[in-house]
């Protein structure tokens, strides 16, 4: 493999091994093919057969085979990691969603429908990109920056899922027969092409690079199906399983806001994905369809509500922050018989349940009454609190309810465009 074949393999790689595959056949050929009519002129027939013999057309081979050559070819030009913790946690989820893959058929969008067990294999590979590929008969590979990446074993399921999809509904089998059936119709018009115009080998050469980019362009159609389909049907999958598929969701909203915030540009004939918009309506029409509730903090606890210790004062020996996405909404302290860890934990868990239905700033209550603060009718402050931080109850809760306001605002900064 050269370098330019391992960077197309790392950057697209689900259609890497269609074009891999075209590479690889510009080689002498082994197969019989039946003689073509005779050309107008010697030259053509030079040049007929010249083209011919470099060329050798794409067939579907043994899946697995194809997947394993691959496979060790990869291999050998990346390195794995190895920690003991990570390759379990991998392969645990893995498995279990393969092993739904190789019992329960799922319908595909694009692709192959008859289920064949593969032996599924799943690798770390140690690089930083957020990305994941598979080979086909079930050869699965995630580099060590999706890990980092994912919020909770469910991203991660939904991720593993896709890839499996690829290879559970075959889908390099089918780019590379719609590659076959494009080049049988593109290296006639190539040889007539050249014979025509008289070309010279420099002409042959753009004439076959051209042909090359043509390939790619019109397998990338049928790759953005292919994409379409393993998003769907890994859902299906995790729904299957004890992992929930709103994970795969939440990872694609994500990859989805970061795409917008880092101005990501088309690649053109390389863009191998639906748009990251697309993909996200497209999940979240599923999930309805399923009646599945979106419930984010469900599969991404960094939404939750966090505690954390503060600094001590004269007044307050003990007090902890309560904060929404790094955004600090009340300080509490320690009421007896339980610590201000315990109200912050009490707090915490009663506000969680609620918090996929975004909080409001309007929803923040002072009851002068009986001097508390409410936030969605759930108690958050009481007078200790207050006398803590030398502030009245009504200050603190003018304060949340601009906290609320700025945690709903950084949501709005941070959501993709739709």
């Amino acid at each position: 493999m050269t370098d330019i074949q391992h960077r197309i393999l790392r950057r697209c790689p689900l259609h890497a091994v269609v074009i891999m595959a075209f590479l690889a056949g510009i080689q002498p050929a082994h197969a019989q093919t039946p003689p073509a009519p005779p050309p107008a002129n010697p030259q053509a027939a030079a040049t007929a057969n010249a083209v011919k013999d470099k060329i050798t057309p794409l067939t579907e081979d043994n899946e697995v085979k194809l997947g394993r050559q691959n496979a060790e070819e990869n291999d050998k030009h990346i390195q794995f990691v190895t920690d003991a913790a990570l390759v379990q946690r991998v392969n645990r989820i893995g498995k279990e969603i393969a092993d739904v893959a190789n019992t329960v058929a799922i319908k595909p969008l694009w692709g192959y429908p008859q289920l064949k067990k593969f032996d599924y294999s799943f690798k770390i590979v140690n690089e930083k990109d957020v990305n994941a590929y598979s080979l086909p008969g079930g050869f699965i590979y995630v580099n060590k920056g999706l890990i980092d990446y994912v919020r909770s074993d469910d991203e991660l399921a939904g991720v593993l899922a896709h890839e499996i999809s690829h290879a559970d509904h075959h889908h390099m089998m089918k780019l590379m027969k719609e590659q076959g059936k494009i080049q049988n119709i593109l290296l006639p018009a190539l040889i007539g092409l050249v014979v025509a115009t008289k070309a010279s080998s420099s002409d042959m050469v753009n004439a076959l690079n051209a042909g090359y980019l043509y390939t790619i362009a019109k397998t990338n159609t049928y790759g953005v199906e292919a994409e379409k389909d393993a998003d769907h049907s890994g859902m299906l999958l995790m729904t299957h399983t004890k992992y929930n598929p709103v994970g795969l969701y939440s990872f694609m909203l994500r990859m989805a806001a970061d795409e917008d915030h880092k101005n990501f540009v088309d690649m053109g004939i390389l863009q191998t994905h639906p748009p990251a918009a697309e993909r996200v309506n497209s999940a979240r029409d599923l999930l309805e369809e399923l009646k599945i509730p979106i419930e984010l903090s469900k599969v991404d606890p960094t939404l939750l509500i966090s505690i954390a210790a503060v600094k001590a004062t004269k007044d307050a020996p003990e007090m902890v922050e309560l904060s929404i996405r790094g955004i600090p909404i009340c300080r509490v302290v320690g009421i007896a018989p339980k610590t201000a860890t315990d109200r912050a934990n009490d707090i915490a868990k009663q506000l969680n349940k609620r918090i996929d239905d975004e909080f409001q700033a309007n929803e923040v209550r002072f009851l002068k009454d009986k001097n508390k603060v409410l936030l969605r009718y759930v108690t958050v402050l009481i007078d200790a609190d207050a006398t803590a931080q030398g502030k009245t109850l009504e200050e603190l809760s003018k304060t949340m309810a601009t906290a609320i306001l700025l945690i709903n605002q950084k949501k709005q900064q941070e959501a993709p465009h739709q």
